[in-house]
């Protein structure tokens, strides 16, 4: 996911062809295939990371938040609300350092263990995600990890200058460390997420990406990373991309993946991974097999996979039908299910610095086009068996300052928009909202 706020970097928009403007769709009935499984109930365990993000606190600050019926002026109390809505689990997104705040957003490891506090409180399991950077990253810039506030972690230099297997040692103490501070809250972590939007790098074994601010190239590990940015792999073919990427990146990162995941493990002897794409330009199964075959063959493992969903961020054609695809190839080929990490449609219009305008047919950026089309995304997704679940991101986000507000599920007042009841909806139609 991109940051939560105005940034330097480009969206994905600026480089992708096919954006359509917004249309007047009309408004269509419910899709049969989300019809029939509304009729039946059958939602399998499907997970609804319906949660509290980086940025609650400070929409707190601001204002309280309603369904109408229950109001929310605490975390606690957001989380609850929620839960109320579907939520099956809290999520947190970690950065290396103990406090991480990047504007409205913090992603300190502080943070994280208020948040297993919370979920531990609630008796919900925690989802963490380890993003492997000291404050921040994702597609747009994958910044190397600071681990200054773990000093048992001693690094023999600069971690752009470690080679490989320095990097994998650690990383390999540090999941081993963050894994026994959440796990003695007392939470239960379903899955560790590690890394995030992850296929053009990780811990800051990364190609140039859209944002080059301080960017430094990982030459000890490849010095073909740093010669290559995102604006190359873009003009690049699709099965070019893959070539140079299963080359000369990805092994790297199935690697790191797989040290953190060692170091995890050696504390929880059970735990199952997760980790997500950006799914950048992506219109078939293609990338998504390579990379998952790229990181078997490198040791990591995950239980789930999983990627980023904008259906309106700028890629040409039915981007729901597009992903559903993507599941359904990857559970034939992997048997294993892939979760929505991230998923957001706008219920208005998109402004600077987020212009995702591209109205998926059906579906107009209207409260019910936005209600309508999570509502028919999770039954479909449920249906197929190939989708894990889904996590709306920053559902909370509704501060009109931060340019996130159309995508969140409630107003900019605080109150709550139609679809914070479309998941519910979806799985269990009998509950009316």
């Amino acid at each position: 996911m991109r940051r939560l706020h105005p940034g330097s970097a480009p969206s994905r928009r600026a480089f992708l062809a096919g954006a359509a403007a917004l249309g007047a769709a009309a408004a269509l009935p419910e899709w049969p295939a989300a019809a029939s499984t509304r009729a039946r109930g059958d939602h399998r365990g499907f997970r609804v990371s319906l949660s509290v993000s980086p940025v609650t606190e400070a929409v707190l600050a601001s204002l309280s938040l309603t369904d109408g019926r229950h109001t929310a002026g605490t975390v606690r109390d957001v989380q609850r609300l929620f839960r109320r809505h579907g939520a099956t689990e809290v999520f947190v997104r970690v950065a290396t350092r103990e406090n991480a705040r990047d504007r409205d957003a913090e992603y300190g490891f502080a943070r994280a263990i208020e948040r297993a506090r919370l979920a531990a409180h609630l008796g919900v399991p925690l989802n963490p995600e380890l993003g492997l950077w000291a404050v921040y990253g994702d597609i747009t810039h994958q910044p190397p990890p600071d681990f200054s506030d773990y000093p048992a972690i001693r690094q023999p230099g600069p971690w752009l200058a470690l080679t490989l297997p320095q990097m994998e040692d650690a990383l390999r103490q540090y999941g081993a460390l963050v894994a026994r501070q959440i796990l003695l809250t007392g939470v239960h972590v379903n899955y560790w997420d590690l890394g995030n939007e992850v296929e053009w790098g990780v811990a800051g074994v990364a190609i140039r990406s859209f944002n080059r601010d301080g960017y430094s190239p990982p030459d000890a590990v490849d010095p073909a990373i740093g010669q290559m940015s995102a604006v190359q792999l873009l003009s690049m073919s699709e099965a070019g991309r893959i070539a140079w990427l299963r080359q000369h990146l990805w092994p790297y990162v199935g690697r790191l993946l797989a040290a953190v995941a060692d170091g995890v493990r050696s504390v929880d002897r059970a735990a199952q991974f997760s980790t997500h794409l950006a799914s950048i330009a992506v219109q078939d199964a293609a990338l998504h097999t390579a990379f998952w075959a790229s990181m078997h063959q490198a040791g990591y493992h995950p239980a789930q996979f999983g990627t980023s969903l904008y259906p309106t961020n700028g890629d040409p054609g039915d981007r729901r039908a597009v992903f559903l695809g993507i599941a359904s190839a990857l559970r034939q080929r992997f048997g294993k299910r892939l979760f929505f990490a991230e998923f957001a449609y706008p219920s208005g219009p998109m402004g600077p610095p987020f212009p995702w305008n591209n109205a998926q047919p059906g579906y107009p950026q209207t409260p019910d086009g936005q209600f309508r089309y999570l509502r028919d995304l999770v039954a479909m997704s449920a249906a197929s068996g190939a989708v894990a679940g889904i996590r709306p991101w920053a559902p909370d986000y509704c501060l009109a300052s931060g340019g996130w507000e159309p995508m969140s599920l409630l107003t900019e007042d605080g109150a709550a928009k139609p679809a914070l009841d479309a998941i519910q909806q979806a799985l269990h139609p009998r509950i009316q909202p």
